[in-house]
């Protein structure tokens, strides 16, 4: 028996015969193997765009939260265009309904129509109280199929509402084929109500799980939030797909935190007592009812948080996308809000133009908020109680009871109204700054962009790099295309948040 044994690769008949591949063969001995395994150098070649994969990754969470932070504004902003802005330019053109009107005041006054319909139907139709009691009724399997149905119906009729809205507020329909605004209204009417009862159902469904006594329910919504995760990362994208997930992600950012900022402001009314101050006893007695009610939400913040960074990290990581890709999506919301641009048949109203490319749904929203705040400022007039031992006469009482609180409640409104002014005028000050900003350096990111769309993408050499040429040119021929299909890619610039890409988000 011999210490020495041939290494070599297996060869064919043909390639035994060749001389060269004779003096290939070599023979090592044990002490040589172990020598070459001790004296191997493991370092990969692929290190240094490792390390640079490391480096974009722990990125990734702080340039998503700058667009997701100024994304939100964006929709505060056209939030609160709709309760301060547009009443005041819904009553200039009624002042000049006498006159001819141009198309902005038709749809001005369409919109606060619209706007006062939906709400109406909904402080007349609806109950939130019974709908929470039915809700919370349901086991947790339902109520996880309850979630997903919702977000999924939040999506359709977004998608379909916003086409919905920009034809019955389009210039061309309003002064050219004014006969077929009636139709559109009836239409963005019934859309607006179905979009408001699923935003009304979500605050519901998400109130009982914030609600649960043994957190089962919260649990299942944590759960359903990571699961978005298994459905976004381990697919393909490329910058147009990422552009629309981050445009769903600042909607559903918005959409939660005003959601959870509604459910917290009513467990602490149910919480401070019957007897309502502006401090509430929560502050005074202990700070257990504000863990109690802040708690829950702010779990259920960072869980979404958590997962958006995830998602975009993972994404950004398996698509070789660096997060300077963020700052470009900024600024392509930055340039709505700057765009002074009108195209023939385009929308009049260029103020929530950036909230159109999101896809967030201002009207119906904004009913949703109403009727929930009805709700709310009966349960503070309830708190109110009569004294049963006055000297005068109940009825009196009573009267002069009812005057002074609608005195109270109308000057609450009032002042409530002109601090919401305030701040959308402030708001949208601060906004209009920072896209001037923006767009003013614009330039020069387009051309560091540019440069780094020509760098090779991260990890990807030169056999990669011709393998996916190579691919790209098989998979590109129009022998398969349907004959007049409409082809081109469509812009970054021109992107919202519900054109087909890939799939819709």
């Amino acid at each position: 028996m011999t210490n020495d044994f041939y290494y070599s690769e297996p060869s064919s008949p043909q390639e035994s015969q060749s001389p060269c591949i004779e003096d290939q063969i070599t023979t090592h001995s044990l002490l040589d193997y172990l020598k070459e395994e001790l004296r191997s150098v493991e370092i990969a070649d692929t290190q240094h765009y490792k390390s640079e994969r490391v480096s974009n990754f722990l990125q990734v969470p702080l340039g998503i939260e700058k667009v997701i932070n100024f994304g939100s504004l964006v929709c505060l902003d056209s939030f609160l265009y709709t309760f301060t802005i547009l009443p005041l330019r819904a009553t200039f053109a009624l002042l000049n309904i006498g006159k001819t009107l141009n198309a902005s005041q038709k749809a001005d006054i369409l919109k606060m129509l619209l706007f006062l319909l939906t709400s109406a139907f909904l402080l007349i139709y609806t109950e939130p109280s019974r709908m929470y009691h039915g809700v919370r009724g349901q086991d947790n399997v339902k109520l996880y199929v309850i979630f997903n149905a919702l977000e999924i119906a939040d999506k359709l009729c977004c998608s379909i509402g916003q086409d919905i809205l920009d034809s019955l507020f389009s210039r061309t329909r309003l002064t050219q084929k004014p006969s077929t605004t009636p139709i559109y209204l009836a239409l963005a009417v019934i859309y607006a109500v179905a979009h408001s009862l699923v935003f009304l159902y979500q605050l519901v469904a998400l109130n009982v799980a914030v609600n649960s006594y043994d957190n089962a329910l919260l649990t299942l919504l944590l759960s359903n939030q990571f699961v978005e995760i298994k459905g976004s990362v381990f697919k393909r994208f490329d910058k147009s797909s990422l552009f629309q997930i981050t445009c769903a992600d600042i909607v559903e950012r918005f959409q939660l935190m005003l959601m959870l900022t509604i459910i917290a402001c009513r467990n602490l009314i149910e919480l401070s007592g019957s007897n309502f101050a502006f401090l509430p006893r929560a502050f005074i007695r202990s700070n257990t009812q504000l863990e109690t009610i802040f708690s829950p939400v702010v779990i259920v913040i960072l869980s979404e948080m958590a997962v958006d960074w995830l998602k975009h990290a993972f994404i950004t990581k398996f698509m070789h996308i660096r997060p300077s890709i963020y700052g470009r999506f900024v600024d392509i919301l930055a340039g709505d809000l700057v765009s002074t641009t009108k195209k023939i048949g385009a929308p009049v109203d260029l103020a929530p133009k950036a909230s159109r490319r999101l896809g967030f749904a201002a009207i119906p929203l904004g009913a949703f908020v109403v009727r929930v705040a009805v709700q709310a400022l009966g349960m503070l007039s309830d708190s109110s109680s009569i004294d049963e031992c006055a000297t005068l006469p109940p009825s009196a009482l009573q009267r002069g009871a009812v005057v002074m609180q609608w005195f109270v409640w109308l000057l609450v409104c009032v002042v409530g109204w002109l601090v919401l002014l305030a701040i959308k005028l402030l708001l949208g000050i601060r906004l209009s700054a920072f896209a001037h900003h923006r767009q003013a350096e614009a330039v020069a990111r387009r051309t560091e962009d540019v440069l780094t769309n020509l760098q090779t993408p991260i990890g990807e050499g030169n056999e990669d790099k011709d393998d996916r040429i190579r691919s790209k040119q098989h998979l590109s021929t129009r022998i398969d295309d349907v004959p007049n299909a409409p082809t081109g890619k469509i812009p970054l610039e021109e992107l919202s948040r519900y054109d087909m890409v890939k799939r819709i988000w």
